[in-house]
């Protein structure tokens, strides 16, 4: 009896390799809703990803305005083999904190936590990464967050 690989899930090498897209400053730009009855809020700044020593975890840093309000936030991500998921753990300047689970599928990237999710992705020369935020509501509802554009610098 054979072994069928093809229909196994990648190893943890391949999910690594998946990260490396991340990697690298980028200029982030977008736009926050505030709300049905209010104006939406620019977003620019910088998000920048790097390896941590060893290899296994990328470091996240954001900076970033959202209107006249400075976002300053860290995160470590990982691979979780047995969940084939990426562990994302935030902290913020404002003492905010949590844990988000990525997954990757044919190219589309989702990011979700128990209220907010992101739905996104690559450009084909991977030099943008693009996507839309979503937040759940009191109605089990998601609506429209902000919609977010990283383009790489270096």
């Amino acid at each position: 009896m054979g072994n069928n690989y093809s229909n196994q899930k990648p190893g943890p090498e391949a999910a690594y390799k998946l990260l490396e897209s991340f990697v690298g400053k980028w200029d982030t730009s977008g736009s926050l809703t505030a709300g049905p009855e209010s104006v939406a809020l620019p977003i620019s700044g910088t998000d920048t990803y790097e390896w941590l020593p060893g290899g296994f975890f990328l470091l996240h840093r954001v900076d970033v305005m959202v209107g006249t309000d400075r976002k300053e936030s860290i995160e470590i991500i990982g691979y979780d083999q047995l969940s084939d998921t990426y562990p994302m753990h935030y902290y913020d300047n404002t003492g905010e904190s949590g844990i988000m689970h990525a997954v990757e599928e044919d190219g589309v990237w989702a990011f979700l936590s128990h209220n907010l999710r992101f739905t996104g992705g690559f450009s084909d020369d991977g030099n943008t990464l693009s996507g839309v935020w979503e937040q759940l509501y009191e109605n089990d509802a998601w609506h429209h967050l902000m919609n977010i554009k990283l383009s790489r610098t270096s």
